[in-house]
């Protein structure tokens, strides 16, 4: 029953949004899979391993390995804006088409789902059919410890097949992250300078000239 609603549902979501897509502009996410080389990040300031040990569901279809790339944080804060994930799952038929949901949930609020990767075929135990997900978060992500959850479907059916997160695995927790336009921003603090030439002294020699003129007239004449 479980199955059959949450099939109903993704149904649902795959009629309204379209596959390999971020969710609402909030992010931009870019695609790699088996068949091309693996997407590395220039330059990648954190990272997080894993072989998958329990996961919250799994059916002919489950999770092998998770791991996870942090890099881009401009105002070194220690949040960062780009999140690459990359696993590999397995299936115990010779072939099956799946497509994957990426969701982020903060501290506090309502878990977010921010990419549906396009369809990708798992071929029995391979090591070669990964996918990998690089995502920059654009806007609306506040500086947070998040938490990361994966869901596999049926690329035929939208049936749940496999679903990793945080609450099963603590590498998939606590993920350091903020959006692109909170990483981006520096405050600045304002000064004011007033400084004066040889004509600004000059000035005010003068006028203390005139001042101590004055006085010294109204004491002669008193």
């Amino acid at each position: 029953m479980k199955n059959i609603r949450l099939g109903l549902l993704n149904w649902l979501l795959l009629a309204i949004i379209p596959l390999g897509s971020a969710i609402a502009n909030d992010s931009s996410s870019v695609e790699s899979f088996s068949t091309t080389a693996p997407a590395q990040l220039q330059t990648r300031q954190s990272s997080k391993l894993n072989n998958i040990v329990t996961q919250a569901y799994q059916s002919h279809v489950w999770f092998h390995s998770v791991d996870i790339y942090l890099s881009g944080d401009i105002n070194s804060n220690g949040y960062y804006h780009r999140l690459e994930v990359e696993f590999d799952a397995d299936t115990s038929v010779p072939y099956q088409q799946v497509f994957a949901e990426f969701t982020l949930l903060p501290t506090y609020g309502a878990e977010r789902l921010y990419y549906t990767s396009s369809v990708f075929e798992l071929f029995g135990e391979s090591s070669n059919d990964w996918l990998a997900v690089d995502t920059v978060l654009e806007q609306h992500f506040a500086a947070d410890d998040y938490l990361l959850t994966i869901r596999l479907f049926d690329a035929q059916t939208g049936y749940l097949l496999a679903e990793i997160s945080g609450f099963d695995d603590s590498s998939l927790d606590y993920i350091p992250l903020e959006d692109y336009g909170r990483d981006s921003y520096h405050e600045h603090s304002s000064s004011v300078e007033v400084s004066a030439g040889s004509a600004g002294i000059l000035t005010l020699l003068a006028l203390c000239l005139m001042l101590y003129q004055r006085f010294r007239l109204k004491n002669i004449r008193s």
